[in-house]
């Protein structure tokens, strides 16, 4: 039985978490990855500015730029979106930049006058755009989910390593004073010996259609969205108002990663840090209302892990949606009579181990039952950093980012494995991890590696 201990300064300094708490502090202890080529990575541009491509300019896009604008070390000099009004309201804002309909012409047009580039994109975008700006050489912060299928995960932690280009996931949240808490807590050992994990959202809840059969029929393109181009590299398919773009399509198998893919790598973050979990080795949903074209109104998904060095010989990480909760019972350590749901309307993780109960918010504060494991574990103090200005720091060389490629790839893996799990839903999946191969589902496997659309194909590190 593993007791608790305070943690090592010594091993809490080299790690991913340590990176986080000299980003809030402006310490520069922790080495960045150099870029190749880089006049810029110290001194900046010509203007002693990071000049920075933005693809995807509304919704989420736009609040990336702003945030990413308001470093003073920043310069916006491109801008690409597939909405007219959305680009025309940002260079708006920023009269400088260039601006593109087609991510392919403004990736070609790149030269040593940009260094870094963000990606707030649908899904279906993010590993083609990523992949082709970083074999330039160029920085990247890509939000999340990292990619909408495995290979493509692959692939981009491949090429972020090759180019040596600095990197992060937009999972701003982990940049909370109290999700930096609760990894230094898992990895001092408050849970005892790890026994289950399990994490929910509210999501779709609303917030965007699953569930549904395939929309029929066809709707004129508006004048101002170039479809073509919003497709990308998905499969051809008629544009229909008010059912796919600007928000509806994370629910689409073609564009999305559905609830899961969307909200699991806000939440998986800090088992990944604070636990070593092994590798993933199986998966197993039970899904409802799932369709040919959307991904289920509601599904459980629970991820087998090998166990690692804390864990017993496997871990259960165990994901709810669509209205589904575990019950307070999973635990030995909670009150009868809590209301997990009132804890947090986006959902949490529930860290459940020998000793205790860690209870991981969305936002805010972890708790811990008992409480005593938690308060005889001293801690440094925890400050709230920013997600974004951190990689730009990284890319001048100060610091390092927390939710880089290496990590981020290894999280959305898993989280793509059980967004699979929910689309083959019913059949315990065998994983070969260093494989990237389920060893019993063909319809399983089939959904690893996209399959990109004509003329949309040529992405390096990607078979078309």
């Amino acid at each position: 039985m593993q007791t608790p201990h305070p943690v090592d300064r010594r091993l809490f300094l080299a790690g991913s978490l340590a990176a986080a708490a000299a980003l809030a502090s402006g310490s520069s202890a922790v080495a960045a990855r150099a870029l190749p080529r880089s006049r810029r990575q110290s001194n900046g541009g010509a203007n002693g500015k990071i000049q920075v491509m933005c693809f995807g300019v509304g919704g989420m896009g736009s609040s990336d730029i702003a945030q990413i604008a308001s470093h003073p070390q920043v310069e916006i000099v491109g801008l690409c979106d597939v909405d007219r009004n959305n680009l025309a309201a940002m260079k708006a804002k920023f009269p400088a930049a260039t601006t593109y309909e087609d991510y392919r012409e403004a990736i070609a047009k790149m030269d040593s006058s940009v260094d870094a580039v963000t990606v707030s994109t649908p899904d279906h975008h993010h590993g083609p755009i990523a992949l082709l700006s970083m074999n330039q050489g160029k920085a990247c912060y890509c939000q999340k989910p990292l990619t909408r299928t495995i290979a493509e995960t692959r692939a981009m932690r491949k090429m972020a390593a090759e180019k040596k280009v600095v990197t992060q996931m937009g999972i701003q949240r982990q940049a909370g004073s109290g999700r930096q808490k609760a990894v230094a807590l898992l990895r001092a050992g408050v849970l005892g010996k790890p026994v289950s994990l399990h994490v929910w959202t509210n999501r779709p809840g609303g917030w965007w259609p699953q569930g549904e059969p395939r929309p029929v029929g066809s709707d004129p393109v508006p004048d101002f969205l170039n479809w073509q181009n919003w497709l990308g590299c998905a499969p051809e398919r008629p544009y229909k108002k008010d059912t796919y773009a600007p928000f509806k399509w994370r629910g689409f198998f073609d564009f999305g990663t559905g609830a899961l893919g969307d909200m699991a790598c806000h939440f998986c973050d800090s088992p990944f840090l604070g636990l070593k979990m092994g590798l993933p080795i199986g998966v197993r949903g039970d899904s409802q209302g799932l369709t040919d074209d959307e991904f289920p109104l509601s599904e459980t998904v629970t991820i087998e892990f090998g166990g690692g060095e804390y864990a017993q010989k496997t871990l259960p990480m165990s994901w709810y949606d669509g209205g589904r909760m575990p019950l307070p019972s999973v635990s030995p350590h909670l009150p009868a009579d809590i209301d997990l749901a009132k804890i947090n309307a986006d959902g949490c993780v529930l860290a459940v181990g020998s000793e205790a109960t860690l209870i991981i918010p969305a936002d805010g504060e972890p708790q811990c039952y008992p409480p005593a494991r938690a308060a005889a574990i001293k801690l440094p103090e925890f400050t709230k950093y920013n997600h974004w200005h951190a990689w730009v720091d990284a890319i001048r060389g100060n610091g390092k980012t927390v939710a880089n490629f290496d990590l981020a790839a290894e999280m959305n893996e898993t989280v793509l494995l059980g967004v699979i799990g929910g689309r083959v839903p019913g059949v315990s999946l065998v994983y070969d991890q260093p494989a990237m191969r389920f060893t019993n589902s063909p319809a399983a496997q089939a959904l690893i590696t996209p399959v990109y659309r004509s003329g949309w194909g040529d992405v390096p590190g990607m078979k078309s």
